[in-house]
């Protein structure tokens, strides 16, 4: 742990999150005004990537979609001292606190802290239906960070600095958090298939696998440390387990980035996997036997029910790549104020030689895996009246080791309003099933903008976090021949034989 003037060991970790986020003003995690309506087109295969024989349009033409996320439970602006209006002001700045003129401030609960970033670019792609078969191709970056089960105290003194002498004197006991953060691009395969449809069942599964190439990557994850702050230049480690893994664009034996070595640190395989069941609103003995696209008939619903896991998979980084491990390290840390480093290297051998008195010591390889935030997700959709849906969205994340990004929890209940031209949501999410949140998204024809914390714009919730997005795409949909090419199967219902409404 290093104090707030040089730099706190354990603290940078967050700090790190803190001010990525909140000079940045990131925020928007799930993207429910894009990815949960049937006309959602290849950015709903983020969500199940079952849903290319599930939208309303046989073809799909996505140009740019922009998800940017923060959310964190330490550092925040009152809402009474920002407004979404201050940014239109030419002459506005943040506010700032206390004598060191501090941008934030943070909340003085015991509680355990986490943070995650996701920036998310969904580049250009495409969705296509063949009868029962869906075909899809994505292309993305993504930069997401996560920390997990942080201790309390150690933003505190990231925020303080050692010469915060109400903990002094205390023992600290803390165990398995961590922190993990990458950046990667991916191109995405999607496959669709209607494996069982009969009268007014229909069963489809969706699979997308993706390449991964990580661009940078960071890891530190900690198994227990045990440590009391003396004074603002001691510190005892009674004992300490914990591994930090890093490939970044940078020589390590120099100041500043600069590209080094490859443009990508390592790669990876990414999958998802998804089925979708609907109960459609009629029977129909429809069979679409080629022709033109356009004549493939979308069958309403009375609801459908689907279940997805995203993000299974690693990026495994192998270019300018560090490993360091601490193993039950204990040492009476003196003089913690003199430390100085001005480059990686110079950082990780002092921290050995303090650790271990060798410089040496701590480097275990040169290589490291980071898994991507894999979560299982649920969705439904209820057809409620013509042009009114009500949607349920959950999303929990799965975590095999803690070399591994976390996906934070959520729960929504989406009402929308849905046209061809014309789309209206409002998203009521329970975020980490704590934090409520109000949102709201319009889609006018192709382009989609949102968000899932308006309290934050309106100046009625803390400022934690933002929210924004947005979609541009455009479809073509089924049944709609003659408006676009002249053919004559403009009728909705073409190829549609009703037999019977069904029961429940």
């Amino acid at each position: 742990m290093l104090n707030s003037l040089s730099k706190n060991l354990f603290s940078c970790i967050f700090l790190v999150i803190l001010f990525l986020s909140l000079n940045k003003q990131l925020k928007g995690q799930e993207m429910l005004g894009v990815t949960l309506g049937n006309y959602s087109g290849t950015p709903g295969l983020m969500v199940n990537p079952a849903m290319i024989t599930n939208n309303k349009s046989f073809l799909d033409i996505h140009l740019v979609s922009a998800d940017v996320f923060f959310m964190n439970n330490f550092a925040f602006i009152p809402a009474a001292d920002f407004t979404i209006s201050d940014l239109f002001k030419s002459n506005y700045t943040f506010p700032t606190y206390r004598e060191d003129s501090k941008n934030f401030i943070y909340y003085t609960d015991e509680k355990i802290k986490n943070a995650a970033i996701n920036v998310r670019i969904l580049g250009p792609s495409a969705m296509i239906q063949v009868g029962k078969q869906g075909f899809g191709l994505q292309t993305g970056v993504r930069f997401f960070s996560s920390g997990s089960r942080l201790p309390w105290e150690i933003p505190v003194f990231g925020y303080e600095g050692l010469i915060y002498d109400k903990l002094y004197n205390i023992r600290f006991m803390d165990y398995n958090f961590d922190f993990n953060s990458t950046a990667w691009m991916e191109v995405g395969l999607s496959y669709n298939y209607d494996i069982y449809e009969f009268l007014d069942k229909k069963l489809t599964l969706g699979i997308t696998v993706k390449k991964l190439w990580g661009y940078s990557g960071a890891s530190v994850k900690t198994k227990n440390v045990d440590y009391i702050v003396l004074n603002d230049s001691t510190i005892s480690i009674r004992n300490l387990n914990a591994e930090v893994g890093f490939s970044l664009p940078m020589s390590y034996d120099e100041t500043g980035f600069s590209q080094v070595g490859r443009t990508f640190k390592g790669s990876g395989i990414g999958l998802d996997l998804g089925l979708v069941y609907t109960k459609k609103k009629q029977e129909s003995s429809r069979v679409w036997r080629g022709g033109k696209l356009c004549s493939q008939v979308y069958d309403d619903y009375i609801y459908r029910l689907g279940i997805s896991v995203l993000d299974i998979g690693r990026i495994n980084y192998k270019d300018n790549a560090q490993t360091h491990t601490v193993h039950d390290a204990s040492v009476f840390w003196d003089e913690v104020d003199t430390l100085g480093y001005t480059t990686v290297n110079q950082l990780m051998t002092e921290l050995s030689t303090v650790l271990y008195g060798d410089p040496n010591a701590s480097y275990s390889g040169n290589t490291f895996k980071i898994g991507l935030p894999t979560a299982l997700s649920i969705q439904a959709d209820y057809h409620v009246t013509e042009l009114l849906y009500v949607s349920g969205f959950w999303i929990h994340p799965i975590r095999f080791n803690r070399n591994a990004l976390r996906r934070p929890a959520q729960l929504a209940v989406v009402p929308r309003f849905e046209t061809p031209f014309f789309e209206l949501s409002v998203p009521l999410s329970l975020y980490e099933y704590r934090y409520p949140r109000v949102g709201l998204a319009a889609r006018f024809y192709f382009f989609t903008i949102g968000t899932e914390r308006l309290g934050t714009y309106l100046g009625m919730a803390d400022l934690n976090g933002l929210d924004i997005y947005f979609s541009i795409k455009f479809s073509l949909g089924k049944g709609s021949c003659r408006s676009l090419f002249g053919g004559a199967c403009s009728n909705s219902n073409f190829g549609n034989k009703t037999i019977k409404r069904s029961s429940f």
